[in-house]
């Protein structure tokens, strides 16, 4: 043991003496493997936090989701996944009551607050969970309590609420004083109760709520809101489930077909349903997913983009390993004569191999911690980057299994990149290592050859990135360029919340009037609207309709987005009117009711028809708001979104009016304006909070995000990749001019042209590089298929990309090639003659 010490410390020590006495190979092999670990690992770390990472409760991997896709009768809103992962509230009870296989069974709701206090107002993150949500979650207070089913009785009865952690030690210093205190949320006075543990962020990855406040709340927390708590046909809550030790998913989905079949026959039965809508509703199954993760909507969306990076960093690290190795090589052809005299003097093979791999593992360790610090400086570097509202709040820096991964990757890569050129350079032949030039010719084409073969794959891995940075490039430049239906610039947008202080609908449409027409007479103002929900937010309302003169098929969905919006909205936004009016003043809570439809709406359910005149209706009523405007398609999520059936209808006829999203068109920079729009709104109402203020350019902008990270961080990493290869071109180029300095004399003393030597060196860059070129535009076109997705306005095999990334690999070959072709024509025949 003691001499198997003592030989690592000498290893070690020989390493490092080595390794100094090589202080530019050791730098260009340190910053290539830090580029190589660092991205690795910081991808890794958002990989793992949003794809890997279960919720912070005890055994996790007994939580379950719950989904019944099929009809929803009534009013739904959307989960991520459809229709399908929502339930009444009546429903969950029943549920939670008859499913014995369940531990628990969890509900809850995220909503916006206003929380009042120290002479001001400000927002905040709430949930509203059912009274078994912590139990059923295994989460213990950090001091007080937490609910209990003694906090879900009546509706109204239980003005309790629950902080998180986070939340306290900001807004209330951590100060335990402020257990039973009281807490004016959304006008309502709540009792704190307790503090949830720290490291307790929700069930949601992404959104960490701050307040917690029983379900039973909800008419005091959403007074304007149309679903409501007792209501069988209001469909709004996501449920989560605890499974028993010992039962398996599969086991519980079937145990529970059929309670829950029976429950569906006491709701159709209570809600009426017949015919052929009750067949299906009947039909539905009770579907058990893995809810180890919770709700996984930030999961849904960054997967793709997550995946993706995580191929070309690895991509990127295979080309940091090939440049590594053919380094390696290189100096072991270098250190040919030291190694043939080690081995004459009695050295074992394997002995020298275990001394050339120290040395790949000493390069490996501090390559390795530059890339933990490069990585944790990038990791720090997107988060900040990630702008607020999108759902990816909260995620960590680097933890203990980031930081493991880091240095499994670290031994993974000393040994990729140290194994096979150490065994090469000492399997050598002692009596012809010794000999002088002539072997030494033999031996450095055998090490020329293998390089070439590293460098081939270099450029292969770096023409794949190229292809799909290129592609996602494409993309965000045709989403960028992307016909929206509106004009986004010169507009600020904001939004407030009058309903969250207890204004009424009446109260909320009285404080719209007053603030468009207060901001409507500032300079520079050339008009001002609003409107219920806000654009590019990612935030959808549907319902289905029943349109005059169109027979609805019964396995037909006559479902369409919508929006309350204010007068003036579609000039102020910019989006054209095609026929009809906008809407009036005049449109007001008594008189006709009335919508405007966009042409998507009206090709499918008016084709040739005039739609003016003609009427709609929520569900399956008969038809009784009057279309009085027809406008032009225009994006609503997302620039890459698809336009879909919509419908606008006047927010003065919203019988719920709440929260208010505005837009004021100016005639310069918009953000100039926003301080003395946000004094406007501080004098009629200093304590109700102004969010998200800023041009609506910047909201498109945030709804690309996804794009812009994946297309700015590829176009990154292809650039590192590219930058690599081209410093392995040039390692072989000159080592191969280098070696052949003798041969290339001897071509110029005998007469060879300047242009002869340099298309010689040139020609065997382009040769490899074609190769390597070739493989990876193949190889790419195969995989075409993993980027689909992420694509806008680009085929994955789109020509002028590929076309572009063979040119931007033959300047890359140029230069790279061009110092050594230089080098070999400026060699003096009588110095070569001499060169040994």
């Amino acid at each position: 043991m003691g001499d198997g010490m003592e030989t690592l410390f000498q290893d070690l020590r020989y390493g490092v003496r080595m390794l100094r006495k090589s202080p530019g190979f050791t730098t260009v092999a340190v910053l290539t493997l830090a580029l190589g670990i660092g991205a690795n690992t910081a991808i890794f770390s958002l990989t793992n936090q949003i794809l890997l990472r279960t919720l912070p409760v005890p055994n996790p991997e007994q939580l379950v989701r719950l989904r019944s896709p099929g009809p929803n009768p009534g009013r739904v809103r959307t989960a991520f996944d459809g229709d399908a992962g929502v339930f009444s509230y009546p429903m969950y009870k029943d549920l939670r009551e008859r499913a014995s296989l369940f531990y628990g069974l969890l509900a809850w709701f995220d909503l916006e607050l206003n929380v009042s206090g120290r002479g001001s107002t400000e927002t905040a993150k709430g949930e509203l969970v059912s009274g078994n949500y912590f139990e059923t979650l295994g989460v213990n207070p950090a001091f007080g309590r937490l609910f209990s089913m003694s906090d879900e009785t009546a509706p109204g009865a239980n003005p309790v609420a629950v902080l998180s952690y986070g939340y306290w030690s900001r807004h209330f210093g951590a100060d335990p004083s402020i257990l039973n205190k009281p807490l004016t949320v959304n006008r309502i006075s709540l009792t704190v109760v307790g503090v949830a543990r720290k490291g307790f962020v929700g069930v949601q990855v992404g959104i960490t709520p701050d307040i917690f406040i029983p379900l039973t709340m909800k008419a005091q927390m959403m007074p304007e809101d149309i679903l409501k708590l007792g209501d069988r046909d209001d469909h709004w809550l996501p449920l989560i489930a605890r499974l028993k030790p010992g039962m398996t998913r599969q086991q519980a989905q079937a145990a529970l077909q059929p309670t829950y079949a029976a429950l569906l026959q006491e709701e159709a039965n209570l809600l009426k349903i017949s015919g052929h809508d009750r067949t299906q509703f009947l039909a539905k199954p009770l579907q058990l997913k893995d809810g180890s993760q919770g709700q996984p909507i930030l999961q849904y969306h960054a997967e793709a983009p997550l995946l993706l990076l995580t191929g070309m960093v690895a991509l990127v690290l295979l080309v940091a390993c090939a440049n590594l190795a053919g380094l390696l090589v290189a100096r072991g052809e270098a250190r040919h004569r030291e190694i043939a005299v080690r081995l004459a003097m009695g050295a074992g093979r394997w002995r020298l191999v275990r001394q050339l791999l120290t040395e790949s593992l000493l390069i490996a360790i501090v390559g390795g911690t530059a890339g933990l610090a490069l990585a944790s400086w990038c990791l720090k570097t997107m988060i900040a980057a990630i702008p607020p509202g999108i759902g990816m709040s909260g995620l960590a820096t680097l933890d203990l299994r980031v930081l493991s991964f880091a240095v499994a990757l670290t031994l993974f890569t000393s040994a990729l990149f140290g194994l096979a050129p150490a065994i090469r350079a000492t399997g050598v032949d002692l009596q012809t290592r010794l000999k002088d030039q002539a072997s030494n010719v033999s031996e450095g084409r055998s090490n020329v050859g293998l390089r070439k073969v590293l460098i081939a794959g270099q450029v292969a891995l770096t023409a794949m990135l190229l292809i799909g940075a290129g592609l996602l490039a494409r993309t965000m430049v045709n989403l960028e360029r992307a016909n929206l239906g509106l004009h986004p610039d010169q507009i600020l947008q904001f939004s407030v919340a009058p309903n969250l202080n207890g204004a009424s609908p009446v109260q909320t449409l009285a404080f719209s009037d007053r603030v468009q027409r207060e901001i409507a007479v500032m300079p520079r103002v050339r008009s001002v609207t609003a409107s219920v929900l806000p654009i590019f937010a990612d935030e959808d309302a549907g319902f289905n309709i029943t349109p005059e003169g169109y027979v609805v098929r019964p396995d037909e969905e006559a479902d369409v987005l919508y929006d309350y919006v204010g007068p003036s909205y579609f000039s102020t936004m910019g989006i054209p009117l095609i026929a009809g009016r906008e809407f009036l003043d005049a449109d007001s809570a008594t008189s006709q009711r009335v919508v405007i439809i966009n042409q998507t709406l009206a090709r499918r359910f008016f084709a040739g028809r005039n739609p003016i005149g003609m009427h709609i209706a929520r569900g399956t009523s008969k038809p009784d708001m009057q279309i009085v405007g027809l406008v032009g398609d225009s994006k609503w999520d997302t620039p890459a979104s698809t336009i879909v059936p919509f419908l606008y209808e006047p927010y003065t006829q919203d019988p719920q009016l709440g929260p208010l999203s505005f837009y004021v068109r100016t005639e310069g920079d918009p953000v100039a304006m926003a301080a003395a729009v946000r004094g406007v709104i501080e004098q009629i109402d200093p304590t109700l909070p102004v969010n998200n203020m800023r041009a609506l350019t910047q909201q498109v902008s945030n709804s690309m995000f996804n794009y812009q990270l994946v297309a700015t961080l590829s176009a990154s990493l292809a650039a590192v990749a590219a930058l690599l290869a081209m410093l392995g071109i040039y390692g072989v180029l000159a080592y191969v001019v280098a070696r052949r300095t003798r041969e290339i004399g001897i071509r110029i003393a005998l007469g060879s042209q300047p242009k002869a030597i340099l298309r010689l060196v040139i020609g065997q860059g382009v040769a490899f590089t074609a190769i390597g070129g070739a493989i990876g535009v193949l190889t790419a076109l195969l995989a075409s298929q993993w980027v689909v997705s992420l694509l806008y306005g680009v085929t994955a095999r789109d020509p002028l990309t590929f076309v572009g990334v063979i040119v931007l690999l033959a300047l890359v070959s140029g230069a790279a090639c061009w110092i050594p072709a230089r080098r070999a024509m400026r060699i003096d025949p009588m110095v070569a003659l001499r060169h040994e």
